[in-house]
């Protein structure tokens, strides 16, 4: 039996964006001025193109939900458990590891055949890689709804046309460099002679930023051709998640807090059973269920990621001369490391190419999500600042940010590596980032507490994206800081139009006066706070909390928030989990 799952501990969507609050240089009379006529090419993130696995006869191979995928992965959770059962039973029996640790890398391994690949990095299995020659006004209407669905880019081809919007579909568990030269190549034999233009404008979003890397590496005789280059939340220097997969350093295995505490709270959510199944860990020894753990990973990375050299582009450069020892130094894996090798220079080359670019007349602008921590897994979860996927330094190309939950400190003077100008002010209202240390201190814009993976969902971040993108007067983050300072905060919209849909599409007919009147009272608060582009996540959660509850009480939509039993068992195991902990701490100190 098969499921599919994106896998959180990689680096899943993202889409664009941040703002917030520059004081100096205001323009309230900003005009744009759109361009309509250089493509825009966007390089999408992580799982954000499917790779299907083909028959003997090279057909796509049909299952319960589609087509079978080597990414997005496809999981065959009952060969783990097949091969892990009577293991997990006899370790639980005897209070020892008789073979689950080898069970569960072996299960691991066999759960993700579809990832398979040779010391060369080709896989096993046969695929198929997506990456349609045309733009989206091309093609057919169920496959631009899907991509749509994927990257909300409608309002983007509104403004230049879907026949200046091409998307370069590649494989997630791809080449780095293999991924590159495709990407020159659809630069050069497809965009520009189809539309007869002269230059392209890249989008480079998340996982799609280490192509950005790789391109301005491989290629500096592209520069010319590049008039905007837009990086959205981009892993420059990885992700730590990545680097501490790789040396083994997941926080699992040194804190007990988050294995049998926060781990399972964040990927099920604050659930009773997320506890439950915390405390019911607890029979299992503790040095026997971090050895599997340890196995668990060792067979994922053997299963493919060893042999992926666009995973090892996510491997920060602080973690990769141990991960490299770790994995890379057996001379089958040569040509990976030669790979890596040169993918971890052009990184170090990075800025340098970066001021040739721009030297070049190119136009270069970043979007980084910051402000909160790092998925649990990661070893400084709780301390490193990120957006729970890529931690902040990388996404802003070296910009400064203090500890989560920290300020940079009373009296924090600017670094000013990259500006020095005493007429900008790069210190974020909050005292918590420091952009002149960052590549591009003004033209990066910062949004706070958004994650990383729900950007897509943030109306004003797309809406910002698309017009540093395609408004030529969109320079920096002085063009138009009225409506999209430099540091803001995020919020999530979708929620709210789907309520706004709900209430226009009600029969009203049977609502008293009071009830109606609540609900437009909630309507209009949105709306209201929908036409800001500086954002209060307080109150914008706040309003559509309100809005929801007037729509509940009016029996527009139904209740799906926990009921108060539900609440309560909730809190009952939540504390019973965390008396458990204590217990275990104390007989173990």
């Amino acid at each position: 039996m098969k499921f599919k799952k994106f896998i959180s501990i990689f680096l899943v969507l993202a889409m664009l964006i941040s703002v917030a609050s520059v004081s100096v240089m205001a323009d309230s009379s900003h005009v744009a001025k759109y361009d309509r006529d250089t493509p825009v090419v966007i390089v999408h993130g992580m799982s954000q193109n499917d790779t299907y696995v083909l028959d003997e006869n090279g057909e796509r191979i049909p299952d319960d939900t589609g087509y079978v995928t080597g990414w997005p992965l496809e999981i065959d959770i009952m060969a783990l458990v097949k091969v892990a059962i009577v293991p997990l039973i006899m370790s639980v029996f005897t209070q020892k590891d008789c073979g689950l640790t080898d069970a569960f890398r072996q299960g691991a391994y066999d759960g993700l055949p579809y990832i398979h690949k040779d010391a060369q990095g080709n896989y096993i299995a046969d695929v198929e890689v997506p990456c349609y020659e045309y733009p989206m006004s091309e093609m057919s209407e169920e496959l631009k709804a899907y991509y749509y669905n994927i990257l909300p880019l409608q309002d983007l081809s509104k403004i230049v046309g879907e026949e200046s919007v091409y998307y370069f579909g590649y494989d997630s568990f791809g080449s780095v460099m293999g991924e590159t030269e495709k990407l020159h190549h659809y630069i050069h034999d497809v965009v520009l002679p189809q539309t007869g233009a002269d230059q392209v404008r890249l989008c480079h979003i998340s996982l799609g930023g280490t192509i950005g890397v790789n391109y301005l590496e491989t290629y500096p005789e592209d520069y010319d051709l590049i008039k905007k280059m837009e990086f959205v939340v981009p892993a420059i220097d990885g992700s730590d998640i990545i680097g501490d997969i790789l040396t083994g350093n997941l926080s699992v295995f040194y804190s007990d807090d988050v294995l049998y505490g926060e781990l399972l709270p964040t990927l099920l959510g604050d659930t009773y059973l997320a506890y439950i199944l915390n405390m019911v860990l607890r029979v299992i020894p503790d040095d026997v269920l971090k050895s599997a753990l340890g196995g668990l990973v060792e067979g994922l990375i053997s299963a493919g990621v060893r042999s992926t050299t666009l995973i090892w582009a996510l491997c920060p450069t602080d973690y990769y001369e141990e991960a490299r020892a770790m994995w890379l130094e057996d001379e089958e894996y040569a040509d990976i490391a030669a790979e890596v090798d040169y993918y971890m220079n052009a990184r170090a080359n990075f800025p340098e190419n970066i001021a040739a670019l721009k030297a070049s007349g190119t136009k270069v602008f970043d979007i980084v999500c910051h402000g909160g921590g790092m998925f649990p897994l990661c070893k400084d979860y709780n301390v490193t600042n990120g957006d729970g996927i890529v931690h902040a330094e990388s996404a802003s190309m070296g910009a400064t940010f203090a500890n989560v939950g920290e300020t940079l400190g009373e009296g924090y003077k600017a670094v000013g590596t990259y500006c020095s100008n005493p007429k900008h002010n790069h210190i974020s209202p909050d005292n918590t980032v420091d952009a002149t240390t960052g590549l591009l201190p003004c033209t990066t814009w910062y949004i706070s507490h958004q994650a990383h993976e729900k950007l897509p969902l943030n109306d004003v971040a797309l809406k910002m994206a698309f017009e540093i993108m395609s408004d030529d007067n969109m320079i920096d983050v002085y063009s138009n800081p009225e409506e999209y300072p430099q540091f803001n905060e995020g919020r999530l919209t979708k929620e709210a139009y789907e309520y706004l849909d709900a209430w226009e599409e009600a029969d009203k007919s049977a609502l008293t006066a009071e009830q109606i009147e609540a609900v437009e009272k909630a309507v209009a608060e949105v709306n209201k706070q929908l036409n800001e582009t500086i954002v209060s996540n307080a109150n914008w959660n706040a309003a559509v909390e309100d809005l929801r509850v007037a729509l509940v009480n009016a029996e527009i939509i139904e209740d799906t928030a926990p009921t108060e039993i539900e609440n309560i068992f909730t809190t009952i195991t939540k504390y019973l989990n965390k008396g458990v902990n204590e217990i275990f701490k104390m007989v173990n100190a």
